[in-house]
C-alpha cells in the first residue's frame, strides 16, 4: 500500500500512518523463532541514541503491523526491536498500522498474511508449525542463532533483501544443513560465523534469494 488510507474502523493505515502506543499483549508475532544476537544488537543501539533523541528514533523504528480479525495487531516487521524494546522495559509497543484486515474472517485472513509473505510459521529449529501453534507473545519468541549467523552474512553484503522478501529465514535453513550448532559463547558463534562465509562460498549458495555475486571474488 502506497501513502495513507482510512481503515473501516477510521484509524490512519498505511506507509504514513502515525505511530501509535499499544500495550505490549496486543502483539502476535508472525514468525516462529527470533536471532538474539541481533535483539542484543537492537538493544546496543538503542542505549547509543542519546536520551533526548529516542523518542524520534523509536518512531523511525516503530514495529510495523497489521490489524487481524480479533483485533489483535501481528507485527510483520521489526520482530527483533519488538523484543528489544520489551526486555528494556518499554511500557508499550511503538507500532505503525500497515493494513487493517480485521473485516476478514480467520481463514481468509491467514490465507492473506500467507500471500504477501507475512507468515513464516517455522520454530527455532526450521520445522514447520501449524499458524496457531506460533508464539502468542514477543516474550516467547524462542532463539534460533542460524538466523542471526545468516543476519550477520547479509551485514557483511553477502546477500540482500530481494524486494519485500525476507531472505534471511531461505539462508538460516541453508546453513542450518551445513554448520553444526556450537556453544551459546563468544567463541561458539564465532566460529559458526566463519563456517557460514565458507559456506557461502559453496557453488549452491548462489542459488539462494538475494546472493550477491561481487562476493565470490
Amino acid at each position: 500500500m502506497e501513502g495513507q488510507s482510512k481503515s473501516e474502523s477510521g484509524s490512519s493505515v498505511g506507509n504514513d500512518a502515525p505511530v501509535a502506543l499499544v500495550h505490549w499483549d496486543l502483539l502476535r508475532p508472525t514468525q516462529g523463532a527470533i536471532g538474539y544476537v541481533q535483539v542484543l544488537a537492537k538493544r546496543a543501539s538503542y542505549l547509543e541514541v542519546a536520551s533526548g533523541k529516542r523518542r524520534s528514533f523509536v518512531e523511525q523504528q516503530a514495529v510495523k503491523v497489521v490489524r487481524g480479525p480479533s483485533g489483535n495487531l501481528h507485527v510483520v516487521d521489526h520482530h527483533h526491536w519488538s523484543r528489544a524494546w520489551f526486555d528494556m522495559g518499554l511500557p508499550e509497543a511503538p507500532v505503525r498500522i500497515a493494513e487493517d484486515f480485521s473485516s476478514l474472517s480467520n481463514d481468509e485472513f491467514d490465507a492473506e498474511m500467507a500471500r504477501r509473505g507475512w507468515l513464516h510459521p517455522f520454530d527455532h529449529c526450521g520445522r514447520e508449525m501449524p499458524v496457531e501453534r506460533l508464539p502468542r507473545s514477543v516474550a516467547e519468541l524462542p532463539d534460533d542463532v542460524y538466523q542471526s549467523i545468516a543476519a550477520s552474512l547479509r551485514t557483511a553484503r553477502v546477500y540482500d533483501n530481494p524486494g519485500e522478501f525476507n531472505a534471511k529465514f531461505a539462508w538460516a535453513d541453508f546453513l542450518r544443513r551445513r554448520i553444526a550448532l556450537r556453544p551459546s559463547t563468544v567463541e561458539g558463534f564465532a566460529l559458526m560465523l566463519a563456517e557460514a562465509f565458507a559456506a557461502s562460498r559453496l557453488p549452491e549458495a548462489a542459488g539462494l534469494p538475494g546472493f550477491i555475486k561481487e562476493t565470490r571474488r
